[in-house]
């Protein structure tokens, strides 16, 4: 399936089955209760933490779900797969844990970065000095930052810069890393099926680098466009916020994991 075919199978999934997709629509409604009923004036300590753990639960839930989109979509299903919410919750459970060992290591790394470039130091240091200028009178910005010495400040955005362009490489490259992982996951239902790096790199290879880079573009612009799109029909008077989240946002989720099972269907 090329990436245009992959693209419009994806654009369609979603309501592939009408039914299944408004159940997946009021688990979204579920999981925003916690933001959604404080902001109408109700606010109960009770009633926060009950919504808290139903936000939490259903979160899992929503994270099963779509890592079965995406199992589904690998073996060449083209409807929505059935809910089982025990199933659902513990795969979410698995996979956001899954997801934040992936988060946590170019974290990791990019916060050793930081401390050998010196840049928690130097941002130490300004901020004394700041302090130490506006104890002293300074009463602006330009006095406090003409307190500073400039081979700091220049220590401080060569440092940061390193760390920036660092991270940005690092995200991209265990995004890439991440997709495949849950992917592997998704298909095996083993969490240690997505910590197979060589396996990982393998399917990489196989599907090829730059399918994946150009594909997971077009899904992004795509999902910005839908957001956007969100964004349009929330300026609808009344009902444009809820019509925008609670149908474009389930929406937009299903289109991303399914593009991702179909991207990598071969493996």
């Amino acid at each position: 399936m090329n990436l245009r075919e992959n693209i419009l199978d994806a654009i369609k999934y979603p309501i592939s089955d009408t039914r299944k997709f408004l159940i997946f629509c009021a688990l979204i409604i579920l999981m925003t209760l916690s933001t959604v009923i404080p902001s109408y004036g109700i606010n109960n300590e009770t009633l926060s933490i009950f919504l808290a753990l139903v936000t939490l639960i259903v979160l899992f839930i929503v994270l099963g779900y779509l890592i079965e989109v995406i199992k589904c979509s690998t073996e060449g299903e083209d409807i929505l797969p059935d809910f089982d919410y025990v199933k659902h919750f513990v795969i979410g459970v698995k996979a956001m844990i899954l997801d934040l060992i992936y988060f946590i290591i170019p974290l990791i790394i990019a916060i050793l970065v930081a401390s050998a470039t010196g840049l928690f130091t130097s941002f130490t240091k300004i901020v004394d000095n700041s302090t130490e200028a506006i104890i002293n009178g300074a009463t602006n910005l330009t006095m406090i930052m003409a307190a500073i010495p400039k081979p700091l400040m220049n220590t401080f955005y060569n440092a940061l810069t390193v760390t920036l362009i660092v991270a940005i490489i690092l995200f991209i490259i265990f995004s890439f890393i991440s997709f495949t992982a849950m992917v592997r996951f998704a298909k095996s239902g083993s969490g240690t099926e997505g910590l197979r790096f060589i396996e990982i790199i393998n399917d990489m290879r196989k599907i090829g680098i730059v399918k994946i880079l150009v594909t997971l573009i077009a899904i992004y612009l795509i999902a910005l466009a839908i957001i956007a799109l969100i964004g349009l029909v929330g300026l609808i008077p009344y009902i444009g916020v809820f019509i925008g989240i609670y149908l474009g946002l389930p929406f937009m989720l299903l289109f991303v994991f399914r593009a991702i099972g179909l991207l990598y269907a071969n493996t």
